[in-house]
């Protein structure tokens, strides 16, 4: 369960100043409200609408223009379809309910649901359009330089310039959110984002001593004091990570297990799922070829049947098994994933494609298709080196240059940087 629509009831009941038995009346009692700003259970359409209702009929606050849905109900309908990963339908609720606080001479309003319906496009993996509302919204006047939305715009564009596979740009944004956030002393919470992100750009980079510097002196340290467990957990991903990038194998299953003793199925399904998936592909790209390797897989590929997968999460979780048939020697059943998995590309994050390309040229050497190898091995080169991933394009030329030669292009090794 998501508790994207608990927390926005709790928080407009409180702003109306209802108790909990007043919100609910005679129709809703006041422990089922409870549950429900807890996030411990689903709220029906039918006590959407009716909470909706109760709420707008509090004297003060504009009533809904007739004939139409109120902006709380359409917020709250955006907050719910956000829990069920319905980001199709929490968009479009989003960017209704923003021309309702339009009307309601709200800007701020405004700019925080066109900020939460851009972050339906990055569950939705469409950088590119993620991208140019992020910068519009960072052009407002309500995020401009060093006023408090300014911070989450620039998370925003560096997490869709990341996805875009502009890795240099993503840095800059990312440095850009920690320096705002830290002058104007954001939550705990808003700052390790912005750490977590700075540190994913870095290591993807190539910035690996860097990335690591942080996470030694600001980010563990704060992990470590922070009192959410999802947070927590996330970070210590993310460390993990870093040290993973960096050849320190041992440091990152460490990091990597904090992290599985924090997020949990039952927590957060969908982080859950990422997380392992994330995982998994540490793990193979070090070589591990283990049974912890195979849980991590098939805790994704079933957490994912059941929360819904998108079309790059399911590519995700292919090329995860391709890898893990290529370190077996299984070259043949190898070729045949990653062949589709790559035929799908553009699915992909520009360096995501470009692991595919290295992957499935690895087994093309080893079945004894030289020219396809070298090939798919300067395929992957020119991808990183597009996204700013400079160590990465580096290894995978080198690569090309071994196969070319005729040389082993160790199958079986790391193909981390």
């Amino acid at each position: 369960m998501g508790k994207t629509f608990g927390n926005l009831l709790a928080l407009v009941r409180k702003d109306r100043r209802l108790t909990q038995e007043e919100l609910g009346g005679d129709v809703v009692g006041a422990r089922d409200v409870s549950l429900l700003e807890k996030g411990r259970r689903e709220p029906s359409g039918g006590a959407l609408r009716f909470l909706a209702e109760r709420l707008c009929a509090v004297p003060g606050y504009p009533p809904p223009a007739a004939g139409t849905d109120s902006r709380v109900f359409l917020e709250f309908t955006a907050a719910q379809a956000w829990d069920e990963r319905d980001y199709r339908a929490a968009r479009r609720h989003c960017l209704f309910a923003a021309d309702a606080a339009l009307a309601d001479g709200d800007p701020r309003g405004w700019w925080e649901l066109t900020f939460m319906a851009a972050g339906c496009l990055r569950r939705l993996h469409d950088y590119p359009s993620c991208l140019a509302e992020a910068e519009m919204l960072a052009q407002h006047a309500l995020a401009a330089e060093g006023q408090p939305l300014r911070p989450q715009a620039e998370i925003l564009l560096a997490a869709a310039c990341q996805g875009s596979g502009r890795l240099p740009d993503a840095v800059r944004h990312a440095r850009r959110a920690l320096e705002l956030g830290l002058s104007l002393r954001l939550d705990a919470e808003h700052l390790i984002e912005a750490y977590l992100l700075l540190i994913a750009a870095l290591s993807e980079s190539g910035l690996l001593e860097e990335a690591w510097g942080h996470c030694q002196t600001l980010v563990i340290p704060m992990l470590e004091a922070a009192t959410d467990p999802q947070t927590a957990g996330k970070g210590f991903w993310a460390v993990g990570n870093v040290a993973f990038r960096r050849g320190d194998v041992a440091t990152g299953l460490r990091h990597h297990a904090k992290a599985e003793s924090l997020l949990t199925p039952d927590a957060d399904l969908e982080v859950w799922a990422a997380f392992n998936r994330a995982s998994a592909a540490m793990r193979l790209a070090e070589g591990l070829h283990d049974a912890a390797t195979s849980d991590c897989m098939t805790h994704a590929e079933t957490a994912l049947s059941v929360v819904g997968a998108t079309e790059e999460e399911v590519l995700e979780n292919l090329h995860s098994r391709g890898r893990w048939q290529q370190l077996l020697g299984q070259h043949e059943a190898a070729v045949q994933i990653l062949a589709d998995v790559y035929g799908h590309r553009e699915v992909l994050s520009p360096q995501g494609a470009a692991e595919v390309a290295l992957h499935l040229g690895l087994s093309r050497a080893a079945l004894g298709g030289t020219r396809e190898a070298v090939q798919l091995l300067n395929d992957s080169a020119a991808a990183f080196y597009a996204a700013g991933a400079l160590d990465r394009a580096s290894h995978a030329s080198r690569l090309a240059d071994r196969a070319r030669s005729g040389a082993p292009v160790g199958l079986n090794e790391r193909t981390g940087a």
